[in-house]
């Protein structure tokens, strides 16, 4: 399983139309998808919070260790289903038919480095420069519209423009906000 996992997130950043293409073709229940993808990189996301909580930030101590961890996890997970929705209500204007477990398997892969920032930032909180890395989501966003949606041509600017704002954004405000209201 988790070499299955590894393999995926490194052919989504490395070549992703093929691996677009590749999950195109592979035909996962919903069941699958998340147990054998987005659960694990979940869990690594909380894992690796509460371990840079603890011993990576300057007043690290089980409280806090805590607090980053769960931040992160409704970070991602929130945004998770709440792009995958709202993908999902505009597919129309994208003409697009509407499947959710199909917008919730885009939403996952497309979001593969936000999860691997969420995995990184707890142990180089310091490096804010390190955010940057999150523009190579449009690429991947491209790609899928492209192989895995089949997007067509004349919508697939505002598709991406779209779909890459949300996949990066969301993440970001849940985390402000809960950072804000629990710390």
């Amino acid at each position: 399983m988790w070499r299955v996992l590894f393999v995926t997130v490194a052919q989504l950043i490395v070549a992703s139309p093929v691996a677009w293409k590749d999950l195109e073709k592979e035909k996962r229940d919903p069941s699958g998808f998340l147990n054998r993808f987005l659960y694990p990189l979940f869990g690594m996301i909380a894992l690796t919070a509460f371990i840079g909580g603890l011993w990576f930030t300057r007043n690290g101590d089980l409280e806090n260790a805590l607090k980053n961890s769960i931040i992160s996890v409704v970070a991602v997970f929130g945004a998770y289903y709440i792009v995958s929705y709202l993908l999902n209500e505009i597919a129309d204007r994208f003409d697009l038919d509407q499947g959710l477990f199909r917008f919730q398997q885009f939403t996952g892969y497309a979001s593969v480095v936000m999860y691997l920032l969420y995995c990184l930032i707890p142990f180089m909180s310091e490096f804010f420069i390190i955010w940057l890395l999150a523009l190579y989501t449009i690429q991947l966003v491209h790609a899928g519209a492209i192989h895995f949606l089949m997007v067509p041509a004349h919508k697939r600017g505002a598709f991406i423009v779209t779909a890459s704002a949300l996949v990066i954004l969301i993440p970001v405000i849940i985390h402000a906000l809960f950072s804000f209201f629990i710390q």
